[in-house]
């Protein structure tokens, strides 16, 4: 008895059918990775944060934008009825405006400007390398040189910042030693930068995968060689917002100038509304612009730098720059 062999069947739209769903599948779970922005522009929430929090519904929107509405209505209340009262005391007359467009006081304001800088960008000099320095030896490996390191941080980071310029004001003198206005500024602020730029220079080493020193480890590069090969430079890279963050911290504590005499823009401002017959609104008004103006620089600054630095890290290139050094 002789048995038939199967014919082969032509080709059906099956495997088709099966290829068009596959690229579905795939189509759909590129979405899931990064969802399509919506009619603003805006991708949705995906990954964890969609998982950790739902984009609001067509309720939560509309609740979203009455709020809003409620807010800046209670804020355009808030700046008319200031806006009244100081029409009613004469604070907002061109006569008491008027000074601040000449140009010897504009100098005067600008040259205290110039003051300002230079006691921020002296303390931040001297403080941010130093605080490096405090950061890596608290995080060294041997206790007698971490623990000491450690408690001068926090000592640094517990006492209030006003507390040390009174001191270098008032307890140093009665020692017999009496700095200068801007030292006794400076030294302050550098001392409490210290500790917050050890605090930022630690958590951005401890926040590095371990994978990245123990890569280091594995092609015999010693403790010393993987923190400054490999893990500094990644730690140094992601912490430039958080460092000009707190660069605009230490700008803005030179304001206690005017506890020593500092002619910074605060005290300056101080004594021009002295001289201009206590029109201290207006000048107080100036000054703060021009903070305004600086800090939102600075701010702009650091997203750049953020947005320069926010690609993924390539640490196989920083390993393989370290195993050329390590092998010369």
């Amino acid at each position: 008895m002789t048995q038939t062999r199967p014919q082969p069947q032509p080709p059906g739209p099956a495997p088709a059918a099966a290829s068009a769903a596959v690229a579905v599948a795939g189509k759909a779970a590129r979405e899931r990775r990064s969802p399509r922005p919506d009619r603003t522009g805006r991708r949705p929430l995906g990954g964890a944060a969609g998982v950790l929090f739902e984009p609001p519904g067509a309720r939560g929107r509309r609740q979203r934008r009455i709020g809003s509405a409620a807010a800046a209505a209670l804020i355009a209340l808030f700046a008319a009825v200031v806006l009244v009262q100081l029409g009613r005391h004469g604070q907002l007359d061109w006569a008491r405006w008027q000074p601040l467009t000449q140009t010897s006081i504009q100098r005067f304001l600008f040259s205290a400007l110039g003051d300002t800088l230079l006691a921020g960008v002296v303390s931040i000099a001297i403080g941010l390398p130093l605080g490096a320095v405090m950061g890596l030896l608290r995080l060294s490996r041997r206790r007698f040189v971490s623990l000491p390191a450690g408690a001068v941080v926090e000592l640094l980071r517990s006492l209030p910042l006003l507390f040390v310029v009174y001191f270098f004001l008032l307890g140093l003198p009665s020692l017999g030693l009496r700095l200068p206005p801007f030292w006794q500024l400076v030294i302050p602020i550098v001392l409490h930068g210290i500790g917050n730029f050890a605090e930022i220079f630690r958590a951005g080493v401890l926040a590095l995968p371990r994978g990245q020193s123990e890569a280091g480890y594995a092609i015999g590069l010693r403790h010393g060689q993987v923190m400054r090969l490999i893990v500094l430079p990644q730690a140094v890279r992601a912490l430039l917002p958080t460092i000009i963050g707190q660069a605009v911290r230490a700008l803005k504590d030179t304001t206690l100038g005017y506890v020593v005499s500092y002619p910074e823009l605060m005290h300056q401002g101080n004594v021009l509304g002295s001289y201009l017959e206590n029109d201290f609104l207006q000048v107080y008004f100036e000054v703060a612009v021009i903070f305004i103006v600086l800090n939102w620089l600075l701010s702009r600054l650091a997203e750049w730098v953020e947005n320069r630095t926010g690609r993924a890290p390539r640490p196989g290139r920083d390993i393989k720059a370290a195993r050329r050094t390590a092998s010369a």
